[in-house]
């Protein structure tokens, strides 16, 4: 059984995972919007764990430069801190 990329599946929009009623109550989740629809483009094309290190850093990048305030830019690490931390299982690896 392959576990990378269990729970990978197209066309996941948006920030965090999970029921769409838990979603509205994360923190900056209307700030970091767009970035989190790129990010979440980027996983659904297929690549390696070179590729997804890079999507990861460039949604922590999107973030950043959306934060208008410490508590947001602190909250864009924590996003990035979990994405690095349980991507593996969203990612589409290449299966070659």
């Amino acid at each position: 059984m392959r576990l990378r990329g269990c729970l990978w599946h197209k066309g996941s929009n948006g920030l965090g995972v999970g029921p769409m009623w838990m979603r509205r109550w994360l923190p900056y989740r209307k700030t970091f919007d767009a970035a989190a629809r790129v990010h979440d483009d980027c996983y659904d094309t297929c690549g390696d764990g070179w590729s997804r290190r890079m999507y990861d850093i460039g949604f922590l990048i999107m973030c950043l430069e959306a934060s208008r305030s410490d508590m947001a830019r602190i909250m864009a690490w924590v996003y990035f801190i979990l994405c690095r931390l349980f991507g593996w299982m969203f990612y589409r690896y290449d299966n070659k």
